[in-house]
């Protein structure tokens, strides 16, 4: 079995981040594992700026931070597997992997998982009605329409005012698409300011908060939704043939649930996988520290 000092679940920012600080400051027995074919994580279908201004002191779309630090890593030694899914840790740091090669197990003197964030569906809000296709979460719209050149829906109600949802309604909105409303169930904006104002607010989409999803309608496809005013009971119906949903997201750190596993002093949690960030400069800072730390760690060993 092959041994690495560092093996990095993860090529979105955090984990890109944590790989090359480790080699920077010293670690070169380094493995880089990503499931998806290219490195980049979710910056690969933000092709809106508003990234790097903290790290980068310039604004990027996220596309274009990706690209940087895919550059950085192309100058170094640190062994890339792409197109490559964890399926198990152990305890005693073997991590087992399956990609077109077939099926590996490889062990690390440090893991560190930088496997970002999922969304939140409507399955986790127990919304009743009727099971239609149309029905998204607004990063998989996201990913259809950027990575995929697809557009979801034509009329579409947005639940939830969460960044990504607000920059959905503006992308889709170029598009060609009808956004009709956002309905937040909360009394105030969920994301950024500056995101409301550009998406919505520039473009006359509604935003209507304390405002609550009651019921999906529709047989094959999505054909409207119920939802109520909290705070005049009056109940609405909207035709619609696209919902997405932009409400909320969960670290993705099931790799260690699995295998019955906690972060501890050779298995660490970055990036989104630890909590979720505001930004991705932020992500991208706290894995460059973590990265000195473990090369410190490795070196005196």
């Amino acid at each position: 079995m092959f041994q690495y000092d560092l093996i990095v679940i993860g090529g979105g920012p955090a984990g890109m981040a944590t790989a090359y600080s480790a080699f920077k400051s010293g670690v070169k027995n380094i493995l880089l594992l990503e499931r998806l074919p290219k490195l980049g994580g979710i910056l690969n279908q933000c092709i809106h700026e508003g990234f790097g201004l903290h790290y980068f002191k310039k604004e990027l779309t996220g596309t274009e931070y990706a690209a940087r630090y895919i550059a950085l890593l192309k100058n170094t030694n640190i062994k890339i597997l792409n197109s490559s899914f964890v399926t198990q840790i152990t305890a005693n740091n073997n991590v087992s992997f399956i990609n077109r090669s077939g099926i590996s197990t490889v062990s690390g003197n440090k893991i560190v998982l930088a496997t970002g964030c999922r969304e939140r569906t409507r399955e986790m809000l127990t919304v009743p009605g009727t099971r239609p296709s149309g029905i998204f979460t607004a990063g998989l719209a996201q990913e259809m329409i950027n990575i995929y050149g697809v557009l979801p829906g034509r009329k579409i109600v947005i639940i939830g005012s969460g960044d990504i949802g607000l920059i959905m309604a503006r992308r889709l909105t170029l598009e060609g698409a009808s956004v009709k409303c956002m309905l937040e169930i909360l009394p105030t904006l969920s994301g950024l300011i500056r995101n409301k104002i550009q998406c919505l607010d520039d473009l006359n989409i509604p935003l209507f908060c304390n405002h609550e999803l009651l019921e999906i309608y529709g047989k094959h496809r999505l054909s409207g939704i119920k939802y109520i005013n909290r705070t005049t009971n009056e109940e609405h119906i909207t035709e619609c043939d696209t919902l997405l949903f932009s409400v909320g997201l969960i670290p993705e750190n099931d790799l260690l649930k699995s295998s019955n596993l906690a972060a501890g002093n050779n298995i660490h949690l970055i990036g989104n996988a630890d909590y979720v960030h505001g930004l991705v400069d932020e992500a991208t800072l706290e894995a460059e520290n973590l990265g000195i730390l473990l090369s410190k760690e490795l070196l005196s060993s």
